[in-house]
């Protein structure tokens, strides 16, 4: 374990429209972070291990503050050194990544999970992100691109390698609309929030782009959760995507 004393500080993220946040989302990821994002990383490979090491330590918006070997250790680890995000595998020797993201946020749901692997089919990625993962990245990932993943979940947005989002859509193109007659009904207004969701904005964001109160936004949020039994936003666009509601 590499103890820190650094305390972390939320990044507060600006008020975008759609289509200025398109524009301004990765300058954004690359400014100077209040404090250093605190990283916890689970790998069974040293040498993945060694190379995540160094580039985070050079990275002055990041800080490395523990590692684990497998995903049994998470829960403990994440106690011991309480990170803001945990880069994880998912093909681990005794307790998979996708197990360990279960448990680790069954213990702390307020913890960031970006699965970090080999794996760049559609159906890996939707078995961790289901399991509460924020953000899901392959392995041949640069550097930068990691790190501003990693910045980006601790901003709450959800973060998948373009190759998996391409994925994602041709399956949801094969899958064609299908029978939809079953469809809990959505409000127009709760449609709105759904595509401002797969945009990246935050729920204050939402709120002033549709000129209603944040609760509102919120409370439209509990109710789209309800009707699909997700838990959380990223799971949102999955499923409205899978439903064809939108489109990633």
């Amino acid at each position: 374990m590499l103890p820190s004393t650094l305390r972390a500080v939320p990044y507060r993220s600006r008020n975008h429209g759609p289509r200025a946040r398109d524009r301004a989302e990765r300058a954004r990821y690359r400014e100077q972070v209040s404090a250093p994002v605190r990283v916890l990383v689970v790998d069974d490979d040293a040498l993945v291990r060694h190379a995540l090491r160094a580039f985070i330590t050079d990275d002055p918006r990041v800080a490395l503050v523990g590692e684990a070997t497998d995903g049994s250790e998470v829960v403990e680890a994440c106690a011991a050194v309480k990170p803001d995000v945990v880069l994880m595998d998912i093909k681990m020797k005794n307790v998979s990544g996708v197990e360990a993201t279960r448990r680790l946020l069954e213990w702390d749901p307020r913890c960031r999970v970006v699965a970090l692997t080999t794996f760049t089919t559609e159906w890996r990625a939707l078995e961790v992100l289901r399991a509460g993962a924020c953000g899901y990245l392959v392995k041949h990932s640069t550097p930068e691109q990691i790190v501003d993943a990693v910045v980006a979940a601790h901003t709450g947005d959800r973060v998948v390698s373009p190759e998996v989002q391409d994925r994602f859509v041709r399956a949801a193109i094969e899958a064609g609309d299908g029978d939809r007659s079953d469809l809990p009904l959505l409000s127009d207004r709760e449609r709105q929030v759904i595509e401002l969701i797969a945009a990246g904005l935050s729920n204050t964001e939402i709120a002033d782009e549709l000129h209603y109160a944040e609760g509102t936004v919120k409370a439209d949020i509990r109710h789209i959760n309800h009707l699909w039994g997700v838990e959380n936003r990223l799971q949102i666009v999955l499923r409205a995507t899978e439903l064809g509601v939108i489109s990633l």
